[in-house]
C-alpha cells in the first residue's frame, strides 16, 4: 500500500517518540508498503528501503526543539499542517494518512476533503502533557486539546495506541473509536549482543573499573525523575562507595538543570552525565548496568526504555506508578514508591541480592521474548491496517 506518515518529533533523534515513530516506519516498509514520511527540518536522515522522507523547510530560528508542547513547536507543526494539506492535494491518493501524535488534529480536519483511511498514532494523551511538561494551567489551552483529541479519535479509520492507560482513555473518550493496542519494541531488538571486549573497553573508557554501576536512560525532562536518582544514590554512598550512577540522554536546559543539581549538591563525585549515545550502542551500555533504574515521578504512558530493559536482561528498579506497573510487575521488577529513600532502598535490596538480582533479569527477559518481540509487533500492526483499510478500499 501507499501510505503517508507524519511524525511531529525531529526525525530521527534519539528520543522516545523518535524511536517509536522508526520502528513503525521500519515495520511498514518491512511489509512491503511505500511509505512517505513528511516531517520537521530538525533530525539525521535514515535509510530504510521504500521509505521516503520528505521534510519542511529549514527555519533560521529553530535549529533544536525541546521534548513536549512549544511555541516553536508550534510554529514547526503550521507549517507541517501546510505541507500535508499540499501533499495530499499533489501526491494523492493514499491508501492510509498515518498521523503521530498531533498531526491527528489536522488530518481529522481535512479528512473530508481527501481519500484514503486516516490512522491516529497516538502515542501519549497530548492535553496530559500539558501538565506532565507544566506547559500551561490554561483551562481553555487544556479544553481546546482535549477537544482537538476527541475530534481525532472521533475522525480515525483505526486508532494505535502505546499502552493500556492510553487504550483505556480512547475508549472512554470514543468507544466506538477501532483501536489497537500496539506496545513498543526494545529500541535495539535488531542489535546483536556486546561482545565481552566491547563492554570491557567502554567501561574502561569511562573510568567505571571496579564499580557498581546504576544505569539510568532517557530524556532529563521533570517527569523522569532524574534528581530523585541522584538523591537515592546520594543516600547511599557511604555505605557503597564503589556505587556509580550513570545517567544517559540529557540535552538542553534539562541536562543543565539536572547538572546544576547535581553540583550543588557535591554529587559529582558518583555522578556522570553522558549526552544521548547512539541506539546501537545502548546494549553495550545496559550490559555495563548491575542495575536499570527508571525513577520517573509523573504521567501515566509506559516509557520506552523500559522495553528495552526488559529485553538486556538487567534487574531493574522502578518506580510503583502506573506508568510502569503496566507493564512490570514485582516479579519482573522491584517496584518502590516515588521517593529517593524508597528509591535507596530498592537499589541496596537489589544490588546486595545477586540471587534476586538475576531472577528479576530472568524474568524482564522472558517477558520480552514472549510479549514484546518483532513477531507480534508486525501481527497488531496488520491488524490494525486491515481493519482501517478493507481490500476493496485500497489504492489501485
Amino acid at each position: 500500500m501507499k501510505i503517508l506518515e507524519i511524525i511531529t518529533v525531529p526525525f530521527f533523534t534519539p528520543r522516545g517518540t523518535a524511536f517509536s515513530s522508526l520502528e513503525r516506519t521500519k515495520a511498514l516498509a518491512r511489509m512491503g508498503h511505500t511509505v512517505h514520511v513528511l516531517t520537521y527540518p530538525i533530525g539525521d536522515p535514515i535509510n530504510v528501503e521504500n521509505v521516503y522522507v520528505h521534510r519542511i523547510p529549514r527555519l533560521p530560528f529553530i535549529t533544536s526543539i525541546q521534548m513536549g508542547p512549544s511555541f516553536k513547536k508550534l510554529i514547526l507543526d503550521v507549517s507541517l499542517a501546510i505541507k500535508t494539506a499540499w501533499w495530499l492535494l499533489v501526491h494523492g491518493p493514499f491508501d492510509i494518512i498515518l498521523a503521530h501524535e498531533e498531526s491527528a488534529f489536522w488530518v481529522a480536519l481535512l479528512k473530508p476533503f481527501v481519500k484514503g483511511s486516516f490512522i491516529y498514532d497516538m502515542h501519549s494523551s497530548l492535553a496530559e502533557q500539558l501538565s506532565n511538561f507544566r506547559y500551561s494551567k490554561s483551562n481553555i489551552i487544556r479544553k481546546l486539546f482535549e477537544s482537538l483529541e476527541q475530534l481525532a479519535l472521533q475522525k480515525a479509520d483505526g486508532v494505535i495506541v502505546i499502552c493500556p492507560e492510553l487504550e483505556a482513555l480512547v475508549r472512554r473518550i470514543a468507544p466506538r473509536a477501532p483501536v489497537g493496542l500496539i506496545e513498543n519494541l526494545p529500541v535495539s531488538w535488531d542489535v546483536e549482543p556486546p561482545p565481552m571486549e566491547q563492554i570491557d573497553l567502554l567501561r574502561s573508557m569511562l573510568r567505571l573499573d571496579n564499580c557498581r554501576i546504576v544505569l539510568y536512560t532517557g530524556s532529563f525532562g521533570k517527569n523522569q525523575g532524574v534528581e530523585l536518582a541522584l538523591e537515592a544514590v546520594a543516600r547511599l554512598a557511604s555505605e557503597l562507595p564503589d556505587l556509580r550512577l550513570v545517567l544517559i540522554g540529557g540535552t538542553g536546559a534539562d541536562m543543565a538543570r539536572v547538572r546544576s543539581f547535581a553540583e550543588t549538591r557535591d554529587m559529582d563525585g558518583f555522578s556522570l552525565f553522558l549526552a544521548p549515545q547512539p541506539h546501537t550502542m545502548m546494549p553495550t551500555y545496559m550490559a555495563l548496568a548491575d542495575i536499570l533504574l527508571s525513577p520517573r515521578c509523573e504521567g501515566t504512558n509506559t516509557p520506552l526504555k523500559i522495553y528495552s530493559y526488559l529485553s538486556s536482561g538487567k534487574p531493574i528498579v522502578a518506580t510503583n506508578l502506573l506508568t510502569h506497573t503496566q507493564v512490570l510487575s514485582s516479579g519482573i521488577a522491584e517496584l518502590v514508591e516515588p521517593d529517593s529513600a524508597s528509591l535507596a532502598e530498592g537499589i541496596l535490596k537489589v544490588i546486595s541480592d545477586a540471587e534476586y538480582a538475576a531472577r528479576l533479569g530472568r524474568e524482564g527477559a522472558r517477558l520480552a521474548r514472549e510479549v514484546y518481540g518483532i513477531e507480534r509487533y508486525m501481527q497488531q500492526l496488520q491488524e490494525v491496517l486491515h481493519l482501517a483499510v478493507p481490500p476493496q478500499c485500497r489504492v489501485r
